[in-house]
């Protein structure tokens, strides 16, 4: 068996958490991420987030990418590991077996976003439990148009001029991280839940590790 390296870790800074992020798509969350390791990280967490080479974007497939890095790397006790997928267009019974093998590893946690990740980015913009029954309906669905983009990527764009998935102004978001963070908890109904049964997305107990705002834990 191969041994595992240490990961290299943030300069000067001996204790840095290693916070490695796993996610389904391969640009939007990576935009969204890195700026929040650039602008927001707190000075002794060192973010890692791990690129997708193929467009395989499957739960199981996001599982296996970061089990992988834990085969490769010196995992420490307080290092945590974070699979970012969506809800909308996967089976109940794979998202369960992938959060069941999160659930049998203490540095594992799994992230959903219901139904994907563009909602945690519109929370920057507006909250969402204000919306009327027929708007909130509409987000849930989040069906595609004539023209190929989903409610809430049609959403986004409204409000932001233009968005795109590999092309968005992530400056305009970054200065509502903590208003984000406290609407998604209170959508949170149920945290013990495996993931957020309606509307709802986990990523504000990810932002809570990177950043130590209203920190989770």
């Amino acid at each position: 068996m191969r041994k595992r390296k240490d990961f290299v870790r943030l300069e000067g800074v001996r204790s840095a958490r290693l916070v490695v992020i796993a996610s389904e798509g391969r640009c939007t969350e990576s935009i969204y991420f890195s700026a929040v390791k650039d602008k927001l990280r707190a000075p002794n967490v060192h973010v890692e987030i791990l690129s997708r080479d193929t467009n395989e974007s499957s739960p199981e497939s996001v599982h296996a990418q970061i089990t992988d890095f834990m085969r490769q790397y010196n995992i420490e006790d307080d290092d945590e590991l974070w699979i970012v997928i969506d809800r909308d267009r996967w089976h109940e019974r794979m998202l369960s077996q992938v959060a069941q093998l999160c659930a049998q590893n203490p540095h594992l946690n799994f992230c959903m976003s219901n139904p994907c990740f563009e909602l945690w980015l519109l929370l920057h913009l507006e909250d969402v439990r204000k919306y009327d029954e027929p708007t909130t309906t509409a987000l849930i669905a989040n069906r595609k148009s004539s023209s190929g983009l989903t409610w809430l990527k049609r959403r986004m764009r409204d409000l932001l001029g233009s968005y795109s998935e590999s092309n968005y102004e992530v400056s305009r978001l970054l200065p509502n991280v903590s208003s984000a963070m406290e609407i998604a908890r209170k959508l949170d109904v149920n945290p013990s839940d495996r993931w957020p049964q309606t509307i709802g997305t986990r990523v504000y107990q990810l932002m809570g590790s990177i950043t130590e705002l209203n920190k989770h834990k």
